[in-house]
């Protein structure tokens, strides 16, 4: 049977009735249920009662309870939807009992945005903390630009150049002040703030929640004429904060795209292409039909969706799926090919001119990347008439807006985006494929659709960070001063087309004269996109691997040869930090090693050392992580750490495991079995230690914490075992000791048995390419 292609979608799809009630008469437990009933138990036992009267509420007014239809996101944007509270501005609300309603604009994906927007407007407030609640804003041009990318939701909010989340807490504290002045007939300037009052300098107070309804009358002022906190007024910022949403992440009440629940919801599931590019050339969907409870079977092009009425059944009508694909003339595609093409497009290098250096090179190949979030790509769509509402958790509410009318072939005026809470984004939920799909099936079937991405789709059709080739060439004269430094790189760029950052950001952060940085565009046949520290993820660890060589070349300790070429005294101190923290230049046994590397991008600066130790097998154990950061104001201290720590397990995880690989014009990676992810057993203990007081402004951290660890473990397991490596994940096959079997690839073990003495260190590699033009003198090892 063939099946119906709704691409576009169908305008004579037929409602379908709601699922009959379960006839038992019982309600079955959900995740949520589960969650509820075991969290109270656990909870009061690690962390006694959960009272904190700081949350953050979901958007249920939004129609998730069934109780009605889903609010415009107009309405969302008129203010907190908290009854009776006064709308100081689109940012701020306060009831009558002073509970402070503080509106995020930026998704939360698990970086904790929405405590650190509270805590900045919280702070220029004055507000009793204590008594803040945090309110999603939907998707609406009101608030401005709402995407998640770039590390600059916080840069944004903060920064005084940018910082409208900073004068709006001024401008709403300044409006409580004359309205309490005028109630008692003296100045402004006789009056202070403190904990949600203000104060008279008689004695007198009154409680923001007796002076909303009088201050949301007034004007606002203009942000130029409100007066910001100096670093040393504040008593939020900075301290230590848990994130407002922790009670609900822990008792299952934090929804997600997939939680919300309205009557006669389907559920769907997309079987995409295994091919690059593939698109659907015929399917065979009687078996599919046949399973009970699949409701219908339709194509979209570059996949086949079975909708059903409820997830099982989906996902069985899917296996049952019979389809033949056009693989598009891609069944030749292979990762070994995709990256000989990058460096053949590299131009022949210019001569090093600089006579009596010791001359250094080498290359480093780095591959595509999945964002592999822990939730897979899901939403939620419900099509009525010309009308569209959508929940799902997105890093740019603008592209899922568009993505949503595509879908239902409206304006985008029509269309409400719930923004959810996102079990990681990294980059990946920039784009809206999803989103249009669920729309385009709730339009067909006439009923709200939960679509979900199983993870091998998702892992496969993955927009992944483009594949790059790096040509490394640099020289030490005799008093160790970098006289030449060459990086020229062959990659793809973000969606497909050139990047133009790739130069700018390949140029060292190291006082380095007229580096010769050149980058050259090489497009790529999967699909790409932005990965967590987008360019930087590629240049910077071949820079931070190029830097190490040359201070070997020169026989200086890499440390030491950094900071002798160091000009940024931000970079100097986290350099120094790191390395007193990680106990830099101690003896360590035979096969261990420490590597330094460090970064510095969105005004922020980290440095990070890692130690490991390397079995005869090859395989590589972690044994600890050192990072010094310097953000400028770190808003949330354990934001900060909390960000470092996440990007430090994927730069372990993609240096010693994960990859994307072509073959056959087939990704080859399905799950988290084959694209190898750090564990938590093999997590090490990762330090982050921050430094205060450099800047007042704040830097990006959601990103600052990747672009350095690759190059540290490259650097390491030098320093371990005299072994270059110039690919990257690092493979135990590249680590062996002569005459010992080899650790299995995915193998990070708990343990490293005892080794044997290192073997002379040399910069080859196991493929040829890598060369030093001098003696080996020194031991290996920092």
């Amino acid at each position: 049977m063939t099946t119906p292609d709704v691409n576009p979608p169908d305008p004579t799809a037929a409602s379908i009735a709601p699922a009959a009630p379960d006839p038992s008469g019982q309600r079955a437990l959900s995740r949520r249920d589960v969650l509820k009933l075991t969290a109270g138990f656990q909870l009061a036992a690690v962390f006694g009662p959960l009272d904190r009267v700081v949350g953050f509420v979901t958007p249920r007014t939004a129609g998730l309870d069934g109780a009605g239809p889903a609010r415009s996101d107009r309405a969302a944007a008129d203010g907190p939807a908290q009854p009776g509270a006064a709308r100081i501005s689109q940012w701020v609300g306060i009831a009558p009992d002073g509970t402070v309603t503080i509106t995020a604009h930026k998704g939360d994906l698990g970086q904790g945005i929405r405590t650190t927007l509270a805590m900045i407007v919280a702070e220029e407030l004055d507000a009793d903390w204590s008594a803040v609640t945090v309110v999603q804003a939907p998707a609406d041009n009101a608030y401005g630009n709402q995407g998640v990318a770039g590390s600059g939701s916080t840069m944004s909010a903060f920064n005084p150049a940018t910082g409208g989340l900073r004068a709006a807490g001024a401008a709403a504290r300044q409006m409580l002040v004359e309205a309490a002045a005028a109630r008692w007939g003296i100045p402004a300037a006789r009056c202070r703030t403190e904990r949600s009052t203000v104060i008279a300098d008689d004695g007198r107070r009154l409680g923001y929640g007796e002076l909303a309804a009088d201050a949301a009358r007034r004007t606002p002022p203009a942000a130029s004429a409100v007066r910001l906190k100096s670093a040393a007024e504040f008593k939020i910022v900075g301290r230590p904060t848990p994130r407002v949403d922790n009670r609900d992440v822990v008792t299952g009440r934090a929804q997600f795209a997939l939680d919300p629940a309205r009557p006669g919801t389907r559920y769907a599931v997309v079987k995409k292409s295994p091919f690059v590019g593939g698109r659907v050339r015929s399917v065979d969907d009687a078996a599919a039909r046949a399973v009970p409870g699949v409701l219908d079977v339709v194509t979209l092009g570059n996949g086949v969706a079975v909708v059903g009425e409820h997830t099982w059944a989906a996902l069985q009508g899917r296996a049952a799926l019979k389809v033949e694909w056009d693989d598009r003339g891609n069944a030749g595609l292979a990762s070994a090919a995709i990256m000989a093409a990058k460096a053949a497009a590299l131009p022949a290098p210019a001569p090093i001119e600089a006579p009596g250096a010791r001359i250094v090179e080498t290359t480093l190949d780095l591959p595509f990347l999945a964002h592999a979030t822990m939730e897979p790509m899901t939403c939620m769509a419900e099509v009525v008439g010309d009308r569209v509402t959508v929940w799902v958790g997105t890093q740019s509410p603008s592209n899922a807006r568009q993505s949503a009318a595509q879908g239902a072939g409206v304006p985008e005026a029509n269309v409400t985006v719930n923004c959810m809470l996102m079990g990681g984004g990294f980059g990946r939920r920039g784009g809206g494929e999803w989103v249009r799909e669920a729309v385009m099936l709730s339009k067909r079937v006439g009923a709200p659709v939960k679509l979900l991405y199983p993870r091998d789709d998702d892992m496969r059709t993955d927009n992944f960070r483009p594949a790059s080739h790096h040509r490394l060439r640099g020289a030490v004269d005799a008093s160790g001063k970098i006289v030449a430094w060459q990086h020229h790189l062959a990659s793809g760029g973000i969606g497909n087309g050139p990047n133009q950052s790739l130069a700018n950001q390949a140029r060292p952060s190291y006082a380095v004269a007229s580096p010769d940085v050149q980058a050259v565009g090489v497009g790529d046949p999967v699909s790409t996109g932005a990965w967590r520290s987008v360019s930087h993820s590629q240049t910077n660890p071949a820079n931070e691997v190029l830097m190490d060589m040359l201070a070997h070349a020169a026989d200086q300790d890499p440390l030491a040869f950094r900071l002798a070429n160091v000009s940024n005294p931000r970079l100097r101190g986290v350099l120094e930090l790191a390395a007193e923290k990680a106990g830099w230049g101690t003896p360590l046994p035979a096969r261990r090693g420490r590597g330094i590397a460090a970064c510095a991008a969105w005004s922020s600066f980290v440095a990070q050392v890692v130690e490991l130790e390397v079995a005869p097998s090859g395989a590589v154990k972690v044994l600890r992580v050192v990072a010094a950061v310097d953000c400028g104001q770190a808003i949330n201290p354990l934001g900060v750490e909390a960000q470092i720590q996440g990007a430090t397990v994927d730069g372990l995880s993609t240096a010693l495991g994960a990859a994307i690989s072509v073959d056959g014009g087939r990704i080859q990676e399905r799950t988290f079995t084959d694209y190898v992810w750090f564990r938590m057993a093999d997590t090490p203990p990762i330090e982050v230690h921050i430094v205060t007081g450099k800047s007042a402004s704040a830097g990006g951290m959601g990103e600052l914490g990747y672009p350095a660890m690759p190059a540290a473990v490259i650097n390491a397991v030098f320093a371990a075992t005299g072994i270059r490596v110039r690919r990257l994940p690092i493979r135990p096959a590249d680590l062996a000791l002569p005459g010992v079997p080899t650790a299995a690839p995915t193998s990070v073990p708990t343990a490293v048995p005892p080794t044997q003495p290192p073997p002379r260190p040399t910069d080859a590699a196991p493929t040829p390419a890598s060369k030093v033009f001098l003696p080996w003198t020194g031991t290996g090892r920092p």
